[in-house]
């Protein structure tokens, strides 16, 4: 399909309205919510419907992205991209204007996101690999913002929150490292990609391998945290037990 350059603004600004008046209306639906949760709110919306979509439409009724990437776009993958292009845009200006200091790399993710889309969309290909990597992006985020809401709502000490917490960590590592990896090598060593493209695809890579890293080390110091928590309890149980059998012998 052949995508009208003059579409792109209007369509991405058209995508932008409607994420900023679904947070809007959530503002006004729960106003004694904070303005984190409703903006929350609006992103496991987004996460849900564009892993949905990506994979039926930038997957599964694609040619397949690790043997014929950088094919020219069609309108299915363009309607998923104008979405995402959307929602990144009212998020950036959302994490501007809510400014967080340890958020530097969050934004950086949503900087070279946004660029990628408008260069996939200007160019007219590379959509395959672009909604392979959407897809492989969001599959994780319904469980992390599931994370949040259940950290909110005070249930972060059930084990539905833990399982919950390990899905998210192992399905981020298969997604966006594992399959990641093996698709930026297939993105490098084919000549129909544009350089563009291929610089793009790396710069979110190193992104994600930042936010792996970050996830790492938190899964690191919980693990072992709990672990020495066990064996604390294991300690005073097997102390209870003896004291009560020397007590016994005693008796």
């Amino acid at each position: 399909m052949e995508f009208d350059r003059h579409v792109l603004i209007p369509a991405s600004m058209s995508a932008f309205l409607m994420w900023y008046s679904l947070y809007n209306v959530f503002c006004l639906v729960f106003p004694a919510k904070s303005y984190e949760w409703n903006c929350r709110f609006v992103t496991l919306i987004h996460a849900t419907i564009t892993t949905i979509l990506s994979w039926i439409w930038g997957v599964y009724y694609n040619p397949w992205v690790f043997t014929d990437p950088g094919g020219e776009n069609n309108a299915r993958e363009i309607l998923v991209c104008t979405i995402c292009l959307g929602y990144f845009l009212f998020d950036f200006m959302w994490c501007l204007w809510f400014y967080d200091p340890n958020e530097k790399v969050m934004l950086l993710h949503h900087f070279f996101t946004i660029g990628g889309i408008l260069l996939i969309m200007n160019t007219g290909h590379g959509g395959t690999e672009l909604n392979a990597t959407i897809f492989g992006s969001e599959v994780s985020n319904p469980f992390l913002q599931a994370r949040w809401f259940m950290r909110d709502a005070g249930y972060d000490k059930t084990w539905i929150y833990e399982i919950n917490d390990l899905l998210f960590m192992v399905i981020f590592f298969v997604c966006r490292i594992c399959v990641g990896t093996y698709l930026m090598y297939t993105e490098w060593s084919h000549p129909r990609p544009s350089l563009g493209v291929k610089l793009g695809g790396t710069a979110i890579y190193l992104v994600s391998v930042v936010f792996m890293y970050n996830i790492a080390m938190f899964a690191f110091k919980k693990y072992t945290r709990m672990y020495r928590a066990w064996k604390n309890r294991l300690k005073m149980v097997n102390g209870t037990l003896s004291n009560g059998r020397i007590e016994k012998k005693v008796q």
